[in-house]
């Protein structure tokens, strides 16, 4: 293949580039774009190579591909690379690990999700498959039109899952980035047509450049047409976007006026969530205070907590059957029945806010599976958003000295040790300088959870600064045990971690802490409440819960975390016997149990007959926008049809007039009913076929045949006298077509006219007439300028 000039290479690859940017609204960061620059650029830069080397069409994608895959290895296996420096087998394998890992994320979270390493790395290879693409279609086979497909992905994705759609300013320079390929792509093709001259009246020579302002003119003409009806259109229509449809933005955010709040994993935007001002509430339950987990996340990477893959039957997972007896938990732990009432306002979840451990749930619409090992229970094609029902819990109260005797965990447990390799020893050293001459694992823990809880060591804090970052990666550890501020997350995550290393089983819970009464039998839950706290396990306890943020939404442990590492003496409020009584401050998620004054108590009025509420009540926005919107869009052709109509009969003073109103009015009501009038027909001669093929009898036909009558008369009698009323003439004309048409046809005539088609093709000769004249005054001014210069 004879390679040709560099200006189609670059702008496929400057298309591709500006269609990713479109990926953004999917993404919480920007960290992944300038990799996949990189990625498009060398797949260019690979197949450009192959077709300078006079590789066939066939093999030019090879070099591309080669090109792509180097780079992948290269940025993301060398850590297993053979001597440091040379891509090998376990580089392959570490692609494939990532690969495995963002795939999860992607399964798992909504969008916008984090960029974990291996999110990056699909995105970077997807990106660059489709810059691939483009470049075999656009350069390597000159099909530049469907070079679109591919990019076509790139404007997709986030339109279908980012809950802000596409941004218009992103959209349109992709937009304008895919025309200038087009273009290119007509120039070249032109150029090797030949080398067409053009006399230079200023000089008595030729100009050598190939003539292609008239091609330019095409191209700017359909460009900026197509380009202003994608950017218009949806400007007038209403706002609908992804997040329309549910799709939430991975996050707590704030709700109201029919906004939902959605996200998948909630631990990713946590912090966001306890940083906003408004604190809108969103569940409210009937029952002892306790801590109302969304999600137990079990996994750790490296870069952030994430819940492990579940595995579940619709047959043995529903909840409405009842779960198993949780995991570890043995007889001689003390436990009790607790029964709760709750009610999820503006919480579009996918997880179900449970206390642990839940035995049943009752009530409750939607099919929701649970997990045998996390208990995390999650709906299928269900969501929390204005949901009531009713749980079933275990209130399950070990006593110190049964979690400092608890036996080894059993090997089933084992993998909720797992941590990455490599990670940071500093951390490790610190749990265990900390955790020094404690006898047991609880003794450890206590330990843990005492030095975090400390004041003077560490300070709670949920403004986001140079001493406060997001995060529950080993970067974010690292950084709260220098700065030693942060708030719920961090403290969670970071005791979390430190207990795997301990070698006690461990993983991170996110959801809400217990709400505040609000003085009629309720406790209200708002968004400032969502809270992460570690969840550790012991032996005959199973999984119990510890508290080392020391403020926030909950500032007390549980009764069973409230004594002195190393003893069994209380480190001062309740015993550890207290949560048994009524007391409801004493439960897990113990903060004080305050009234909530900054609740409008009317609004969340429980109501009469026994029941939960009907709570904020949300209008439907959504449905009635879409309604709307399709209205708008059927009265768009049978509005023009009238106003049309409206226009025609409004300027009709003289009876030649009026016949020439009627003649053309007649002429769109045949469009609109599918009658194909034969343009060689005069006015009588037609009137006669239609009435003959229509069977017009009566009055139809005498209407017909003045209407055909008087407009004869008006092309060939000027000076006409009044002839009747000729409109009144049209409607019983349209009457008799509409009394012999289907009933589709009748509704098709009048919401969809076909007549007014004539109207679209008479505006859109109207923009292009515009569009040449502004082309041909830039033609002139160019013009007269290189004239001047010559």
């Amino acid at each position: 293949m004879i390679a040709g000039s560099i200006r189609m290479p670059v702008a496929a690859a400057f298309a591709t580039i500006t269609a990713a940017v479109c990926l953004g609204p999917v993404f919480l960061s920007g960290s992944w774009f300038f990799p996949t620059v990189i990625g498009v650029v060398l797949v260019g830069v690979g197949c450009e190579v192959a077709r300078r080397m006079s590789a066939s069409r066939a093999t030019v994608p090879l070099g591309g591909l080669v090109a792509l895959v180097l780079y992948l290895l290269v940025r993301y296996g060398m850590d297993e690379a053979l001597f440091g420096v040379v891509p090998w087998i376990d580089s392959i394998d570490r692609l494939g690990e990532l690969a495995a890992n963002g795939e999860d994320d992607i399964n798992r979270y909504s969008a916008p999700i984090g960029v974990s390493p291996g999110i990056e790395l699909i995105t970077v290879g997807g990106v660059g498959l489709i810059a691939l693409a483009v470049d075999t279609l656009a350069v390597t086979f000159r099909r530049a039109a469907l070079a679109g497909l591919p990019l076509l992905v790139l404007y997709t994705v986030p339109t279908a899952i980012a809950p802000e759609g596409v941004n218009w300013v992103a959209f349109a320079v992709a937009g304008i980035a895919f025309l200038t390929l087009l273009l290119t792509e007509s120039r070249e093709r032109v150029s090797r047509w030949g080398r067409p001259m053009r006399y230079t009246a200023a000089r008595e020579n030729y100009r050598p450049e190939v003539e292609t302002t008239p091609l330019s003119q095409v191209g700017r003409r359909v460009g900026a047409t197509a380009l202003g009806l994608a950017l218009v259109v949806p400007a007038v229509l209403p706002d609908v976007s992804a997040g329309s449809f549910g799709f939430g933005s991975g996050g707590f955010g704030t709700g109201g006026a029919g906004d939902k709040i959605e996200v998948i994993n909630p631990i990713l935007k946590l912090g966001e969530n306890l940083r906003q001002g408004e604190d809108t509430p969103v569940i409210r339950y009937a029952g002892t205070p306790t801590y109302l987990r969304l999600v137990a996340a079990d996994e750790f990477t490296g870069d952030v907590w994430q819940p492990s893959e579940l595995e579940v039957s619709r047959d043995d997972n529903d909840v409405e059957d009842g779960l198993t007896r949780p995991p570890g938990l043995g007889a001689s732990v003390v436990t009790s029945n607790r029964n709760y009432r709750v009610e999820v306002f503006d919480l579009a979840q996918t997880w179900l806010p449970l206390p642990y451990p839940a035995k049943k749930v009752n009530d409750i619409d939607g099919t929701w599976l649970y997990d045998n090992s996390t208990f995390n229970v999650f709906g299928e094609n269900s969501s929390t958003q204005q949901l009531e029902y009713r749980v079933q819990a275990l209130s399950v109260r070990p006593t110190p000295e049964q979690l400092r005797e608890a036996p080894k965990y059993p090997r089933s447990v084992a993998r909720y040790l797992q941590l990455p390799r490599n990670f940071s020893p500093e951390v490790r050293q610190i749990a265990a300088q900390v955790t020094e001459g404690q006898p047991t694992s609880y003794d450890r823990a206590l330990a843990l959870q005492n030095w975090l809880r400390d004041r003077d060591e560490f300070t709670y804090s949920q403004t986001l600064d140079s001493s406060v970052t997001d995060g529950t990666g080993e970067q974010a550890i690292l950084g709260f045990l220098e700065t030693r501020r942060g708030y719920c997350v961090q403290f969670a995550s970071t005791m979390a971690v430190m207990a795997r290393m301990l070698d006690i089983p461990a993983r991170v819970a996110v959801g809400f802490a217990s709400g505040n009464a609000n003085g009629q039998g309720y406790q209200v839950v708002g968004l400032n409440d969502a809270h992460a706290w570690p969840e550790l396990y012991f032996q005959g306890a199973g999984w119990v819960a510890f508290e080392p943020t020391p403020d926030g939404p909950a500032s007390a442990p549980p009764p069973w975390a409230r004594v002195v590492a190393g003893s069994g003496t209380p480190s001062g409020g309740p015993s550890p016997d207290a949560s048994s009584s009524s007391d409801p401050s004493t439960g897990l998620g113990g903060s004080e149990n305050r009234p909530r004054e900054d609740i409008n108590q009317e609004g969340l009025n429980p109501g009469t007959g026994g029941g939960i509420g009907a709570g904020p009540v949300r209008v439907p926005v959504l449905p009635f926008l879409i309604g709307v919107g399709l209205l708008l869009l059927l009265a768009i052709p049978s509005v023009t049809r009238l106003l049309v109509r409206r226009r025609r009969w409004s300027d009709t003073d003289t009876p030649m007039a009026a016949a020439l109103a009627a003649w053309a009015d007649l002429q769109d009501t045949l469009v609109d009913y599918g009658y194909d009038w034969d343009r060689s027909d005069p006015p009588r001669r037609g009137a006669v076929r239609l009435a003959e093929e229509r069977h017009l009898v009566g009055e139809p036909a005498e209407a017909l045949h003045r209407v055909a009558a008087a407009t004869e008369r008006a092309r060939y009698a000027p000076e006409m006298t009044p002839v009747g009323d000729l409109r009144a003439d049209v409607d019983t004309v349209r009457a008799a077509l509409s009394d012999g048409s289907s009933r589709w046809g009748r509704w098709r005539a009048r919401l969809l006219p076909r007549s007014t088609s004539a109207v679209a093709a008479a505006a859109s000769e109207r923009l292009a007439d515009g569009l040449d004249a502004i082309d041909n005054g830039v033609s002139a001014v160019t013009t007269r300028m290189r004239l001047r210069r010559t």
